[in-house]
């Protein structure tokens, strides 16, 4: 008998793990639309994740609503399904996150960057010279807040404590709901709308409004070269403050008080999110200027400028809004010199940059200083003295993820049940 009970709770064990993504969804009446589209598209399901295929790793799914595909109707005059097979897949694979995020994983403190499917170049460019040709996945980024009824995500909520903001292209932000769903191959979460794939970073600023800074780029002639980059941050002051300096300064490329070594300085090799600017860091401009990371007061400073938009996310990196052009640090004492109009009428106060001698550090690990300048952006960088949502907080300037693991199984889980969990890989074939 008791054999009997251990073998009928094996069986049922396995058949949770083994259902499907398709069959999973199929029970919520509001994800009708898409299992329609997976049926619409049988290539995409099948493949979708192949790309990404290491076996044992699992993976979760961001399952659009049907609110979320007559969102999108409306804003863009037709279905998500009257686009191309290669259009629908690419937004599927960023869509697809890798590693299993449980309801914990998605309220990290200081947000989670999350990388997903998504590798196709278009869209995503975040390796740099010291990836050795690998190809990095793109990211999405994920943030809660705390509220007097506890924890949610940022700025949107649908009650009081079932949404996250998930943050993709161009900044733009669409909300999940906080209980997921299972399926054989990890989880799935219900999101209200669709994710927006990344653009390149010019257009990534105008979409952020920091047109000021775009204008210094075509000003100074870079912004081919910045747009061609890979694994770039730019954090841009934003336009009043911006516009104070460039509008006056005549001189575009001429050492370091040019409007060239502005924008340089304003560049980071790399991809830097929210979190992972880290208290007490300090890392290196393109052009060899130190910049101290300092949080405080629930806001984040580099140097003296405070990022008041954050994380939108550019095809070959992110991008970050300043309110205020960085000043000049001094690393002995970690003081920082404003970068004012006063110091650009007397070029000679601008210090020249000083090689730093210690590691880069970035969301994709360590770059060592001697690569840092590999993968410029800027053309001034390689000169000596020459280139969302607010972070929050009201501190006052300073003087001075747990991410998924790499996934996961082939799309073609998604529709038979193929399971990636040891033995019941074998069930999966019999349970769909």
């Amino acid at each position: 008998m008791k054999l009997s009970i251990l073998v009928t709770s094996f069986f049922t064990v396995t058949a949770v793990q083994a259902q499907s993504l398709l069959n999973a969804t199929a029970s919520y009446p509001q994800l009708s639309n898409f299992t329609e589209l997976l049926s619409t598209f049988p290539d995409l399901a099948a493949g979708l994740l192949t790309s990404i295929n290491t076996g044992l790793q699992r993976q979760t799914v961001l399952v659009p609503s049907n609110d979320a595909f007559d969102s999108y109707r409306q804003q863009n005059g037709a279905s998500i399904s009257s686009l191309s097979s290669s259009d629908v897949g690419n937004i599927l694979n960023y869509h697809t996150l890798q590693g299993a995020l449980s309801s914990s994983d998605i309220q990290q403190p200081n947000g989670l960057v999350s990388e997903t499917a998504l590798r196709n170049s278009t869209y995503a460019r975040r390796e740099n010279a010291t990836d050795a040709g690998d190809s990095l996945p793109q990211v999405v980024y994920i943030s809660s807040t705390e509220t007097p009824t506890g924890r949610k995500i940022k700025a949107r909520q649908i009650s009081a404590l079932s949404s996250v903001d998930v943050r993709s292209g161009e900044g733009n932000a669409i909300e999940l709901e906080q209980t997921p769903g299972n399926w054989s191959g990890g989880v799935f979460y219900v999101v209200n709308g669709f994710l927006t794939l990344p653009v390149n970073q010019t257009d990534t600023m105008t979409a952020a409004n920091l047109t000021a800074f775009v204008r210094g780029l075509v000003r100074t002639n870079v912004t081919e070269g910045t747009n061609a980059a890979r694994g770039l941050t730019c954090v841009c002051p934003d336009n009043q403050a911006f516009e104070a300096i460039s509008n006056s300064n005549d001189n575009l490329t001429d050492g370091p008080g040019s409007l060239l070594a502005t924008v340089s300085r304003h560049g980071l090799t790399g991809s830097y999110y929210t979190s992972n600017f880290t208290d007490g860091d300090i890392i290196q401009s393109q052009n060899g200027y130190p910049i101290l990371v300092t949080r405080r007061n629930g806001s984040i400073f580099l140097n003296d400028a405070r990022l008041v938009g954050s994380n939108y996310i550019a095809n070959s990196g992110s991008v970050h809004a300043l309110d205020r052009i960085m000043g000049f640090l001094n690393t002995t004492t970690n003081e920082t010199t404003p970068a004012n109009a006063s110091i650009y009428d007397n070029t000679s106060n601008i210090p020249t940059p000083t090689p730093m001698t210690t590691s880069v550090t970035s969301s994709d690990g360590v770059i060592p200083t001697s690569d840092a300048t590999d993968n410029q952006i800027l053309p001034s960088a390689t000169e000596t003295g020459a280139s969302g949502s607010a972070a929050g907080g009201d501190g006052a300037a300073p003087t001075g993820s747990t991410e998924g693991t790499s996934s996961a199984t082939s799309m073609r889980g998604l529709l038979t049940g193929a399971s990636v969990v040891g033995t019941a890989f074998v069930m999966s074939l019999f349970v769909l």
